[in-house]
């Protein structure tokens, strides 16, 4: 009897362990044949994620290039000087005022978008005080948005609402140094988006050269520090001179796009002619003498709150154009920019400066020496040589 009960326990514990075996064989055989099955759909997602990627990104470059290539059609910003009224004329240049709203109005004609932007970073300057973005042009805010407003609908039919978009442009006059260009259009791009950027040129004419910014280092300066019982101390000192002519030089190429100190005077004292911002950009129309004054006060009034802004000492109350306080607001405005590109390059430069003065410092050659002073030189210069601006399109 107990050998019957062995038996039939080893029966039992037999027909188990195959049952076992054929679950585990039947769940190895569906895990197979989903492999088989849906391996091919994943790895189709795969690829045609990657797929669209590649489109997205190969479309981002065309949709860049064919903006700035592209003509613009049509562009027209309006102006309202805070002085004007009472005033009728017909446009006789390319900037006019409309008899029914007296506002200035500027159009385009065979210019391309790139054309538009890089005009857009002069007239989109501005400075930074506490967090408040200040233009330093009086008429910046409309010409920023009328450039913004004919971007986005030149991205938005071409995008066709396919994807979301960012279009930015930034630039600056000296590198890394406060007074700043910008434009953007669209939303803000997640992590994950399809980024590229080119440059273009602004159409902005620096005074800055190398013979503005070589007199401390000219031969007889050079070699009266290089032999002087101070030798390190001369030589820092000479090389700092040269940047602040570098900044000095620069400073007064910003401020004329913005402050045309020479043409305010002119119309101060009855010639009827002023180029409000750069030979490319505005003009008013040359025999309305009441318009001129009215854009003139408007510009040196601006002036006048940048140069509070800027934290300078006190300007007074200088409300009337005359030509002492056009004079007087020019220097000032000159003079904080120049410290502000001082301070900066003699930072970002100053490690620069030591390693050369230190390797002076052993070296006794005069070749050497020169060649030494004139890559310090030029570097000076490049610095304070305006970049290209860059043009950034991202698309998601």
């Amino acid at each position: 009897m107990r050998l019957k009960n062995i038996l039939n326990i080893s029966v039992l514990s037999d027909k188990v362990a195959i049952s076992s075996t054929i679950d585990v064989m039947f769940f190895l055989l569906m895990v197979s044949l989903s492999t088989v099955v849906l391996m091919p759909v994943m790895l189709s997602s795969g690829h045609n994620a990657a797929v669209q990627d590649v489109a997205a990104y190969r479309l981002n470059g065309q949709l860049l290039q064919s903006l700035l290539d592209s003509r613009v059609e049509s562009f027209e910003y309006i102006i309202v000087p805070s002085e004007l009224s009472g005033i009728v004329v017909s446009p006789e240049s390319s900037m006019g005022i409309c008899q029914s709203s007296e506002i200035f109005a500027k159009e385009h004609a065979c210019r391309t978008f790139a054309d538009l932007i890089a005009e857009g970073m002069l007239f989109s300057l501005n400075i930074e005080d506490n967090g408040t973005y200040y233009y330093l042009h009086p008429f910046s805010a409309e010409y920023s948005e009328a450039t913004e407003r004919v971007l986005e609908g030149y991205l938005n039919r071409r995008v066709g609402g396919r994807y979301n978009y960012r279009l930015e442009a930034n630039w600056q006059p000296v590198a890394g140094c406060g007074t700043s260009g910008q434009l953007a259009v669209g939303l803000i791009p997640p992590a994950r988006s399809f980024r590229q950027s080119v440059p273009i040129s602004v159409p902005y004419s620096n005074a800055v050269s190398l013979a503005d910014i070589s007199s401390p280092v000219d031969d007889l300066n050079f070699g009266l520090a290089v032999n002087s019982s101070q030798k390190e101390q001369d030589l820092r000192l000479i090389f700092e001179e040269c940047i602040y002519l570098a900044a000095s030089s620069s400073s007064a190429s910003i401020v004329e796009l913005y402050y045309p100190e020479e043409s305010l005077r002119e119309v101060n004292i009855g010639n009827k002619y002023v180029t409000v911002m750069g030979d490319s950009l505005i003009r008013s129309p040359s025999d309305e003498g009441d318009i001129e004054r009215s854009i003139a006060i408007d510009m040196f009034s601006n002036a006048v709150n940048v140069t509070e802004n800027m934290c300078l000492n006190s300007t007074g109350n200088f409300t009337i154009l005359t030509e002492d306080n056009v004079t007087l607001i020019g220097n000032q405005l000159k003079q904080e920019h120049t410290n502000d590109i001082y301070s900066h390059l003699s930072i970002e430069m100053s490690d620069e400066i030591n390693n050369t003065v230190q390797i002076m410092m052993q070296n006794n050659d005069r070749t050497t020496l020169l060649d030494l002073r004139d890559k310090q030189l030029y570097s000076i210069f490049m610095h304070v040589k305006p970049p290209a601006a860059e043009v950034t399109f991202v698309i998601w």
